[in-house]
């Protein structure tokens, strides 16, 4: 019934958008229109006209393959096939997309929701009929105080009275955001490289890596709260917790990953992925489930959770709240995360980590890398890559909270 509710959630978070004659691709001052086709009923955009928009390039390969390149990601298409390929993701499209006059077509829902979901740095405008950029914040600039203009006249006196009813705008709000470093105390996480004596121990690296996206974020304006500073032993259920009970913002909990077996190919596996927390669906999502939700077995007494049902529904259904935001801001962290990383981008996946369950807010668990993997374990361990990294994530963070505080308009 869970995973029902959920379905339904997701299918019914955006709701059918009107279709447009034409679409604006904007990007700052500049924006380009892009004509929508209608073609047995159904509303499409030539690609090559899309991607001249948005200063990319469609590349047209053999067998009726599609290539659009973008500043940031690379989508692998094929004429009458209903999905996308996103590196080692397959995005589903709502048709297929289609080759008529020498031309290929894109079904609608590929500029109003698979662009502002996988590519990043865009999102659609359903009033305006408009794929906008959204530019990650720099730090503000401070502007001069307005002087009074000067006059000859003598200033009329002092009065008790006001002397304006423009009501005086509140002061953006300062966000909270929480870090988790995954494992701790005990609990080392994995340890790697396979085939090698280890000497990667993933509770190390979250820690350092954690520390870092800190440090850029509070100078940045954040405050951030880490749910542990040392080398010590949080119970996963406790880690929601501390970021409920001091209302943060943004829950982020790093992890590095590991393919669960000893073998060459094991060790070959190599790339970044973030999670949001709903059933997994995948054999691999279900694996790193698995393995992150082991560290349980070192909790024991007072920090064990709880198997209570009735508290597992209501917070089912306080974190369903968040299941859409939780979803934009793993896209954002993961797109974030192409600049900087020598891995293949393994995409936005989705599982039931018990780190991320009692959280009720945005919150993505992160897998930076693979420890088991020889190079990876070597650019992972690296101080300016960690640096890097929590850099790049910080910046996904600060984006997504400015895209979203523009969709509430401020107010939360």
């Amino acid at each position: 019934m869970i995973a029902f509710l959920l379905a339904l959630q997701i299918a019914g978070a955006a709701p059918s958008a009107p279709i447009p004659t034409f679409i604006i691709i904007r990007d700052g001052a500049a924006a380009t229109s892009v004509p929508v086709t209608i073609n047995a009923g159904e509303p499409s955009v030539r690609a090559d006209v899309l991607m001249r928009a948005m200063k990319g390039a469609l590349i047209t390969g053999t067998n009726l393959h599609y290539t659009l390149v973008l500043p940031r990601v690379r989508l692998d298409l094929i004429d009458g096939i209903p999905f996308a390929k996103l590196d080692t993701m397959t995005v589903a499209l709502t048709r297929a997309p289609q080759v008529r006059g020498g031309q290929l077509y894109l079904p609608f829902q590929f500029v109003s929701e698979v662009i502002p979901r996988y590519v990043g740095g865009y999102f659609y405008d359903v009033a305006q009929g408009e794929l906008r950029t959204f530019v990650r914040p720099t730090a503000t600039a401070k502007t001069a105080p307005v002087r009074p203009p000067v006059s000859s006249k003598p200033s009329a006196p002092p009065t008790s009275r006001p002397t304006s009813t423009v009501p005086t705008s509140k002061p953006p709000q300062r966000k909270l955001v929480v870090i988790d470093a995954g494992h701790g105390g005990p609990d080392n996480g994995m340890t790697g490289p396979i085939g090698t004596t280890p000497w990667f121990v993933e509770k190390d690296v979250t820690l350092s890596v954690a520390k870092k996206l800190s440090t850029v974020l509070r100078a940045r304006g954040v405050d951030v709260l880490m749910t542990r500073t040392t080398d010590t032993l949080v119970a996963l259920a406790d880690r929601g917790k501390i970021a409920n009970s001091n209302h943060g913002d943004v829950f982020i909990s790093v992890h590095v990953n590991a393919p669960g077996y000893n073998t060459a190919a094991a060790a070959r596996e190599r790339g970044f992925e973030t999670y949001f927390l709903a059933e997994a669906k995948t054999e691999g999502e279900r694996r790193v489930q698995d393995m992150e939700n082991e560290s349980v077995k070192f909790e024991t007494g007072a920090n064990a959770a709880k198997g209570d049902p009735l508290s597992f529904i209501i917070t089912d259904m306080a974190q369903n709240e968040h299941l859409r935001e939780s979803s934009d801001l793993a896209q954002t962290i993961q797109n974030g995360l192409i600049e900087v990383h020598p891995g293949p981008n393994r995409g936005v996946q989705q599982a039931n980590f018990a780190v991320l369950r009692g959280s009720y807010m945005p919150a993505v668990l992160i897998e930076i890398g693979f420890g088991s993997n020889q190079s990876e374990a070597t650019y992972l361990s690296d101080d300016a890559n960690q640096r890097a990294l929590a850099r790049n994530i910080a910046e996904s963070v600060i984006a997504y909270l400015a895209h979203y505080e523009s969709r509430i308009g401020g107010t939360r």
